[in-house]
């Protein structure tokens, strides 16, 4: 029998604890952690590495984190570690076996790293140990990872305390729009994410229905794919999904997707992201609802449905103002070959703040 726990933590804590083979907290939670125990790194919502409890609790206040000293600490030692594309979204599964044992608020058995036994802790550990053990490359390039995750950061703060000023000025301003002004925003916003795809490196899939819309005088389809990837859906699945806004694809698999909604319902946009994740749980997908600051509050409203909630699109949606997107073009404009996808992040925002004590 394996005896599994889980933990919630931000991307730098996480590769400190491989760095140092160490797992802290500020208080004295680790009395009956036994040699050999198991424990899970979640990091943005998707596992990202395992580890195995490797001797007694200790005390120290020797500083190895830098948010703060977590003075009680248990050693441990990392088995498996997934690069980001391959960690896995708690979804399927995952969420199943969580939800069989903790029931549907299964973050407070993670806020609280309870054990998980028997089937449910076999469970996720089969489904980590299926996935490519990246560990010892992690391990190389320790050092430079680092350094990059904390650049990472610091562009994501100065980001948000603009994003802050710019937010105060909107809300001062009523904005009004006619339906045709609507459908142009919703147009360019569209030419927006395919010029920003492209930079990064995707191939781009817009909505089938949308193809034919010009911008600029030209079909937004025409630097599109022609045809929808084969991910082995049902005819039905595909014509759905395939009605999504912007997908932004990688080797033949959707990394990336957007709804746009500046008027229309909300609601039809999240189906059509519930309806993805449901047919491809185990895909590492990211998800974002693009609309004008002002719809933020709708975008949480709807995304609390416990229909959403229950297939887990609260925990991976992120909502994006359609007021950031150009100032996010301009500055990565003739930068092709080195703009990662994830740049998208730093004008994105969590619907749910994170549950679980971070270290």
């Amino acid at each position: 029998m394996s005896n599994l726990r889980l933990v919630a933590i931000e991307e730098y804590q996480y590769l400190t604890c491989i760095k140092h083979s160490l797992w802290g907290s500020k208080s004295a939670r680790f009395k009956h952690w036994q040699k050999g125990d198991f424990l899970a790194f979640i990091v943005d919502k998707a596992i990202a590495g395992l580890a195995n409890v490797k001797g007694k609790p200790f005390q120290s206040r020797l500083r190895v984190w830098n948010k703060d000293i977590y003075p009680h600490r248990i050693p441990i030692k990392f088995v498996h570690a997934l690069n980001p594309e391959n960690r896995i979204p708690i979804l399927g599964e995952v969420r199943d076996a969580l939800t069989s044992s903790w029931g549907p608020k299964y973050g407070w058995g993670i806020l609280n790293q309870q054990v998980l036994t028997n089937i449910a802790a076999e469970t996720i550990l089969k489904v980590i140990q299926s996935r490519p053990n990246n560990l010892s490359e992690i391990e190389s390039n320790l050092k430079q990872l680092l350094v990059e995750v904390k650049q990472r950061k610091e562009i994501q703060r100065r980001t948000k305390r603009k994003k802050g000023i710019r937010k105060q000025k909107i809300t001062e301003v009523e904005e009004v729009f006619k339906t045709k002004e609507e459908e142009s925003i919703h147009t360019k916003t569209q030419a927006s994410l395919i010029d920003l795809g492209k930079i990064t490196g995707c191939s781009v899939w817009i909505a089938s229905n949308d193809r034919g819309r010009k911008f600029k005088g030209r079909p937004l389809g025409h630097r599109c794919l022609k045809s929808f990837p084969n991910l082995g859906l049902s005819k039905e699945a595909t014509r759905r999904i395939s009605l999504i806004d912007i997908i932004w694809i990688r080797q033949n698999a959707p990394i990336c997707v957007f709804e746009i909604e500046t008027t229309s319902s909300i609601y039809s946009g999240l189906l059509r992201m519930a309806d993805l994740l449901s047919v491809v749980p185990a895909l590492n997908i990211k998800l974002y609802i693009i609309a004008p600051i002002k719809r933020q509050n709708k975008v949480m409203a709807e995304l609390s449905r416990p229909i959403f909630r229950k297939i887990g699109l609260n925990d991976f949606c992120k909502f994006i103002p359609i007021e950031e997107l150009d100032s996010l073009l301009e500055k990565v404009e003739g930068f092709e070959g080195h703009v990662q996808s994830s740049i998208i992040d730093t004008i994105s925002i969590q619907i749910e703040e994170e549950l679980g004590e971070t270290i």
